[in-house]
């Protein structure tokens, strides 16, 4: 999973899924009525969503983002290096084949 930024309360990290609805009201719909319950059990697998593990709340922004940087500098200037990872270098093999593309391309357009 990525990382998000809870504009919330500025939590960093990686977000859970919740899901609304009660499992107690599922189960006594199930055992009430069968209808009832599939009709709740479809709409609370269908209303999953990330969430911060910290306040609840469903603002997130992936924390690579330039919004959650500037989010981050302006009101948690103590979390700016912990949220923005560099990305990593290529690897040999995809250097590689951009330079082979590089020469064929180069070819092709001579």
């Amino acid at each position: 999973m990525a990382k998000i930024v809870c504009t919330a309360c500025g939590y960093v990290g990686e977000p859970t899924i919740a899901t609304k609805g009660s499992f107690g009201v599922e189960l006594v719909l199930w055992l009430c009525f069968i209808v009832p319950g599939l009709i709740y059990s479809i709409w609370r697998l269908s209303s999953r969503h990330d969430a911060c593990p910290s306040c609840g709340q469903t603002a997130l922004i992936p924390a690579g983002s330039p919004m959650a940087s500037k989010f981050l500098r302006e009101n948690l200037p103590e979390q700016v290096a912990l949220a923005v990872d560099a990305p990593p270098p290529p690897s040999k093999t995809s250097h590689a084949a951009g330079r082979a593309l590089g020469r064929l391309m180069g070819r092709a357009f001579k």
